[in-house]
């Protein structure tokens, strides 16, 4: 059973949920998901049999009266499905499958895709989250972290000993063609940005660098959705740039998107291991993105992109002027991001790396009882 709380948006985390469904089932394992909220519309789950349960009180948000409903609701379903492993991804379904997994005797593999005790998150917020994952760790068999970053953090804020702690850093399927064959020479380079309009990601920091570089040529997509959306909208207008900006809202497909693009910007106050920047490198894109996380294990200062450390706007601006006007180093850069999604990021090492984990987890439990 995959558990997330939410898949009514798209975010790393749910496309990594999607990816590991759809290829356990075409391997021919039973696999469930379970999630709080769920649009159908976002995802091919329904056209590849996966069977999708919501539990609507499980809610990212702390609320006494609806996680206890949730918690409810939960061992109620996993005594109907009976799952080998639970797989639970995000901070308030890999705290309560935890516990109803204990409980259950079923053994719970928690993937971290970013600590919500991490560097930029509010500190009141990144205590008590921290004191939860402690508080449920005894209940874990196993911890995937998606970046070494996230491994370390949890080592150093004594979450889990070092055993039950493993990287395996995200990773998405190849191209059936060479992405860079789709790259164009423009005058007026196009910038991506693929992100919720929500805490942590910054696209409004990036707006208004590009705003401050008016006579440099440039264009931007942004795709994702959320509640801050509207009001950058209204920035963009409100100076002149609606011409230049476009707004395309969720996709669920950025592949042939991304091909058009010269450049992708991920800004952060704080990440895990952004599967957006890998679907970038995938397609050949020279990066900028902010210095948080592991993003520093995808992009290389210099080589496939540049890192900007949070909130230093007057480099930011720096970086999107040199590849704005430099169309060489653009190719350079985006052709070490291909080169360097081919070797470290692709999807089966990942996936044969992570059923080693969900089936090492069964096992163990096995031994346990004989």
């Amino acid at each position: 059973m995959q558990l997330i709380t939410r898949m009514d948006e798209v975010g790393g985390a749910q496309k990594h949920v999607e990816a590991l469904a759809i290829k356990l089932k075409q391997d021919a394992y039973e696999v469930t998901i379970v999630t709080g909220s769920y649009d159908p519309s976002l995802w091919r789950l329904q056209d590849e049999n996966i069977a999708v349960i919501s539990i609507p009180a499980m809610q990212r948000a702390i609320h006494l009266s609806k996680d206890i409903q949730a918690l409810w609701l939960l061992r109620s379903t996993l005594k109907i499905i009976k799952p080998d492993v639970i797989a639970a991804h995000s901070s308030k379904a890999g705290a309560i499958g935890r516990l109803i997994g204990r409980f259950l005797g079923i053994p719970t593999v928690f993937t971290a895709h970013s600590w919500s005790f991490t560097d930029g998150v509010p500190p009141k917020k990144k205590l008590m989250y921290r004191q939860l994952e402690k508080a449920v760790q005894p209940f874990t068999t196993k911890i995937i972290t998606v970046s070494e970053f996230d491994r370390q953090l949890a080592l150093t804020k004594g979450i889990a000993p070092a055993h039950k702690l493993m990287t395996i850093h995200n990773g998405i399927t190849q191209l059936a063609y060479p992405a860079t064959l789709s790259k164009n020479s423009l005058e007026c380079p196009l910038i991506m940005m693929v992100a919720r309009f929500e805490i942590p990601k910054r696209q409004d920091t990036l707006l208004e660098a590009l705003i401050e570089l008016p006579e440099v040529p440039w264009r931007i997509q942004f795709i994702g959705d959320g509640s801050l959306r509207p009001a950058l909208e209204k920035y963009v207008t409100d100076k002149g740039f609606a011409h230049r900006v476009t707004f395309l809202g969720n996709q669920t497909e950025v592949t042939e998107l991304l091909a058009n693009g010269q450049i992708f910007a991920l800004l952060s106050d704080w990440e895990g291991l952004p599967i957006a920047i890998i679907e970038a490198m995938r397609a050949g894109l020279p990066i900028i993105a902010t210095n948080v996380g592991g993003v520093s294990e995808l992009v290389t200062d210099t080589d496939n992109g540049f890192l900007i450390d949070r909130g230093d706007k007057e480099l930011l601006k720096q970086r999107l002027r040199q590849l704005l006007t430099d169309e060489t180093l653009r190719q350079k850069m985006g052709d070490a991001s291909e080169r360097c999604f081919l070797r470290n990021f692709t999807f089966s090492p990942m996936y044969q790396k992570t059923v080693e984990v969900y089936e090492q987890a069964v096992s163990k439990l096995s031994k346990k009882g004989d």
